[in-house]
């Protein structure tokens, strides 16, 4: 016989199954009995999570009520959230279960505390590094942020900080110009001349500009 077939009011003797303590009390350990065996199958399938297919992981969600759950997320995302779900669980309502699930959708995420940026008492902000953030999956993140954080707690801004690795350049330039001055007739003629050397390379170029003004 099954543990999940188990009814303990069955199992009583004669005299003991008349009384209705008796009968209440074995219902009661009938209810826990299932429920014990319901999660020794969730058990067994914990250590298998990267073997389980679609349907089953999304069964197994909903076994263990993991409200911040999408269906609709890839699969490598559902077997993070479900593997995490009783840390998160355990840490409900605190920046560990926000910064939690913006990992497990998102990749890195950190909450930055009010105190941390001069914000108003139980404000916060997000930081991560992937602008999915806050472009085609901004509404999925603020509805997984409902479910995990205080209702107390408001979110001020979702700040996305990338890094990269760029060449910087140092260079020195030096310009002489000088000014020649010619009278032809009525007419002032001022000739500027200019050079310009580029210390990066050693590029050097000769500009030559003039400027014809008449009273």
């Amino acid at each position: 016989m099954r543990l999940s077939e188990v009814e303990m009011i069955k199992l009583l003797p004669s005299w003991m199954a008349q009384d209705g303590a008796d009968r209440g009390l074995a219902a009661g350990c009938d209810t826990l009995s299932r429920d014990a065996f319901a999660r020794l199958k969730l058990l067994s399938r914990w250590d298998k999570i990267d073997q389980l297919s679609e349907a089953e992981l999304d069964e197994m969600a909903w076994e263990l009520n993991i409200q911040w759950y999408d269906s609709t997320a890839p699969i490598e995302t559902k077997r993070a959230v479900i593997r995490n779900s009783d840390r998160v669980y355990a840490k409900l309502g605190t920046p560990y279960a926000v910064a939690q699930i913006i990992a497990d959708y998102f990749g890195t995420g950190e909450v930055r505390e009010w105190y941390q940026y001069g914000g108003k008492p139980y404000h916060f902000k997000v930081l991560s590094d992937n602008p999915g953030l806050v472009n085609e999956n901004l509404d999925l993140f603020l509805s997984l942020l409902r479910t995990v954080k205080r209702r107390s707690a408001w979110l001020d801004a979702i700040l996305i900080c990338l890094t990269g690795e760029m060449f910087l350049y140092a260079g020195m330039a030096v310009r002489e110009h000088g000014e020649e001055r010619h009278i032809m007739g009525t007419d002032e003629i001022h000739l500027y001349h200019g050079a310009v050397v580029h210390d990066n390379n050693r590029e050097t170029v000769t500009i030559g500009t003039s400027v014809l003004a008449s009273d």
